[in-house]
This record gives structure tokens, sequence and C-alpha cells, in this order.
């Protein structure tokens, strides 16, 4: 009964979306420096505000970066595709109703928020999932009514601490963002079906150790699915140390992902995909945006696995 009102109100947000993005003028990005607060960058000749529909694809890499503008980015619906990547740096909330992912194309929220009703990872021309979309969770928290993760999606889940990075409101309506260092990210919703991928990366020089806890997807009324090859209690991956990250999809409230550390067999952690290790200079506040696109290498690259690894 669950999998049924789940699986009907993903197909209302789907074609809701696909309704708003067909009845609504699309603000495209159409610069070259990446800077979101560029008017000369988006075809509307403005910066996009809570009445846009936006959309970023091609090879573009568009930078969020709060010294340029704002830490709070509110549009209506966002879509990222083709090739493009859409970063915010640290402290940036970004709000929209719909987040959609598609192809190629990458969301990265480094040390910030998401919110809005939708995140769907998957493009409506193709039911099955995206070619190789990534949604990379790099301390950073994400607050949506419904998460559709498609099979062809690649997640990669920051841990940076052992304090779930969060989003408050206060009395006033003003958003509250605790997400940095010592925490790790997490995703909250209401309805949460997983598929695809799972890759975790470290940040700020965290060494997890044996017997810590990380709650990193809170699935509020239901939660469906699971990452692929990852059955209950299976092994995500290990550290360079040997600590072994095993998924429960039973945690938390009985139907939330939480990953346990625990010390593993060098052996059996050889055969499994390493936990990666996030250079801290790509994520500095001080870069300027042309900085962060040609040094940061890799970490503006779509594909998750093109995250180079501090400790090569």
């Amino acid at each position: 009964m669950k999998l049924t009102k789940s699986l009907s109100a993903l197909a209302l947000v789907l074609s809701l979306s696909a309704y708003a993005q067909s009845a609504f003028a699309i603000v495209h990005y159409i610069g070259s420096d990446g800077n979101w607060f560029n008017p000369a960058n988006w075809s509307s000749g403005r910066v996009p505000s809570a009445t846009s529909d936006v959309r970023i694809d091609g090879r573009a890499q568009v930078v969020i970066d709060p010294a340029l503008g704002s830490s709070t980015v509110q549009v209506r619906d966002l879509t990222v595709g083709g090739d493009a990547s859409l970063t915010g740096l640290p402290g940036v909330i970004l709000g929209s109703r719909t987040e959609l992912l598609q192809d190629n194309g990458a969301i990265v929220l480094r040390s910030g928020a998401s919110t809005g009703e939708n995140l769907i990872v998957a493009p409506f021309s193709d039911p099955d999932g995206c070619t190789s979309c990534s949604y990379v969770l790099n301390p950073t928290s994400q607050n949506k009514r419904t998460v559709l993760l498609k099979s062809s999606v690649t997640v990669d889940v920051g841990l940076g601490g052992t304090t779930a990075a969060s989003l408050t409101k206060t009395g006033t309506g003003t958003l509250i963002l605790n997400a940095g260092t010592g925490y790790h990210s997490t995703t909250t919703s209401d309805i949460l079906v997983l598929d695809g991928q799972l890759h975790l990366s470290l940040y700020y020089g965290f060494q997890p150790r044996h017997g810590q806890r990380f709650q990193i997807f809170t699935a509020n009324q239901t939660r469906t699915g699971r990452f692929l090859g990852l059955d209950e209690g299976g092994l995500v991956g290990c550290t360079d140390d040997n600590v072994g990250f095993y998924i429960s999809y039973v945690g938390g409230d009985g139907n939330d992902v939480v990953l346990s550390a625990a010390d593993t067999n060098p052996q059996t952690c050889l055969l499994l995909p390493a936990v990666q290790k996030v250079r801290e200079a790509a994520r500095s506040t001080a870069q300027s945006i042309g900085d962060l696109t040609s040094t940061a290498g890799g970490l503006l690259l779509p594909a998750v696995q093109k995250v180079r690894d501090a400790a090569r």
C-alpha cells in the first residue's frame, strides 16, 4: 500500500514538473565566466529570481559564490543537464520547487543546503534513468518532500564529522544552516525512492573510527528501493586504514539509511571501492570563480568518479 502511494505521488510530481517546464519561459545559462550573479550570463538578461525556471546545460560550469552576491538563492524550477554542473560554495542555501538533474549533469553543494518540494535525478525522456548523473553531497543538508534517485545515478555522500548537517527555521522564517567542519551530509524527505550507486568521500581530514554511525537519509513517511549491490548490512567501502562502512535501510525510526563504521579485514577492503579524500583547497571561499574552475580539476567534472584523492 505504501509503495503504491509512493509511486502515485512520484507520477504526480513528474507530470506537474513537466507541465511547469512547458508552461513557463525557461531562463537559460548562456555565459562563459561561471558567475551565477552576472546578469549577462542569463538569456533573460537578469539574474534568476524566485519566479524563474532555470536550465543549465551543455558544458557550463556555474558557481554560486556568496562573496559575489548572496548566500541564499531561490528559483522556481531548476534543471541541470547535459555535461553541465552547478556548484554552491560553503554557506549557500539553494531553494527551488523542483530540482531536476539530467543526463551527465552534476549539482554540487559544498557545506551548503538545498530546500524545496522535489529532488528528481532522472531525465523525463528516459524512464530507466540518467546516462551517468551524479549528485554530490559534501557535508551538506537537503530537505525535500520527494527524493527520487534513478538507476544510473551516482550519489556521493560526504563525511566531515560525526554530527549531521541541519537546516532549521527561526520564528521569523529565517533559515539557519549548520554545515561544515565537523558535520556529515544528510538528506531529509517525506518520500524517498533509492536506486543507483552510492559512493563515499571524506572531508576536512576526517578519519572515521570503529563504532561511529552516520544517518545519511531520513524518510519521514516512506522509503522504497536500495542502492545497487548494497543489500541490508552491505559493505559500501573502506578507508585507507581499513575502516569499513556498512549500510542499513532500517536505521533511525525504521526506514532511514544509516552507515556504521567498523574495523574490517584488510583483504576484504582490497576488493571494495576506496573512500576518497577530497582536497581542501578546492572548497576555499577565498578562491575566485576562475581559480576554482581552473584549479579544482576533477572536483568540478560531472562524474563523481573523477573526484581526486588527496592521498595519491
